[in-house]
């Protein structure tokens, strides 16, 4: 599969042309549409059906995307347009491909590419959209150069725009796995937004929460043994789902927060709907 994706975007890159690039984009559609289909149930349909989703498989997209990296990460100017139109234009499957040259280009050209990925953010339909901005395009810069471009996440999660916000905790969260050494600064950004509202920025605050016990466990739980119970059931989700979803060879090292979750129980202010993620978590911490 490689080799033949690498021969035809060969041939489609050496006509490209920067002051028209619907011709490119044209030839890169044509080529992933080569290939079968897979499920994408987890997309809601009224989501997919505010932009093209074929749903190639996301390897082919990110083979397809790392070729173009190769002349992209030489050329920044020059590719600019290519991977905004393939965002704008062509759907699930042209934002997957564009972001991945993007995420080379702001290694070069951070000052451009950084703040055109947050203009772009602004236009997510789906959560896939901000999450592989946020992995493949954005993450990029802040993993290499974090005493530089960590803090250059924090007005993104003070946006208005809920994308950018989940886009922006994403980087953050994920940055322990390569640099344990950030995992209490990206916790208190995650700590930002503990109290979001926003159903797509509370799942990602969860997930960037547990991401950070890849960098250091000990964070974590002191951030959770302050939080719970929290002083606004805002955050019950949140602070359930963390321990609900959390990676089972971490469980252990959670066992003492037992007694903060079941203490949380026994409000007898808590919602119904509350009190069952509170459960959720207790069941979670009594088989760890």
């Amino acid at each position: 599969m490689k080799e033949d994706i690498a021969i035809q975007l060969e041939s489609i890159l050496a006509v490209y042309d920067f002051d028209s690039p619907d011709a490119t984009a044209d030839a890169l559609r044509d080529l992933w549409l080569q290939f079968e289909p897979k499920s994408i149930e987890g997309i809601k349909a009224e989501l997919r059906d505010q932009q093209e989703t074929v749903g190639i498989p996301v390897p082919v997209l990110k083979t397809i995307g790392k070729g173009l990296s190769k002349a992209a990460r030489k050329r920044v100017d020059d590719f600019v347009p290519l991977t905004r139109l393939l965002w704008d234009d062509y759907g699930r499957e042209g934002r997957v491909v564009g972001l991945i040259p993007l995420g080379a280009m702001e290694l070069v050209d951070p000052q451009k590419i950084v703040p055109m990925l947050k203009e772009m953010c602004r236009s997510c339909i789906t959560w896939e959209d901000a999450d592989r901005l946020a992995m493949d395009a954005l993450e990029p810069i802040v993993r290499k150069k974090p005493d530089a471009w960590l803090s250059a996440m924090e007005p993104w999660l003070a946006d208005e725009n809920k994308w950018v916000r989940r886009a922006g905790v994403t980087v953050a969260g994920r940055l322990p796995m390569k640099h344990s050494e950030y995992t209490q600064q990206c916790l208190e950004m995650a700590e930002r937004l503990l109290f979001d509202t926003e159903v797509d920025v509370k799942k990602a605050v969860s997930f960037a929460i547990r991401l950070c016990c890849r960098g250091a466990i000990d964070p974590v739980r002191e951030f959770l043994e302050r939080h719970v119970p929290p002083r606004d059931s805002t955050a019950a989700w949140v602070l359930c789902d963390v321990m609900r979803s959390m990676t089972p060879s971490f469980l252990p090292a959670f066992k003492s927060l037992l007694p903060h979750y079941e203490k949380w129980a026994s409000d007898p202010s808590l919602s119904a709907k509350d009190m069952r993620s509170v459960e959720s978590a207790i069941k979670k911490l009594r088989l760890a």
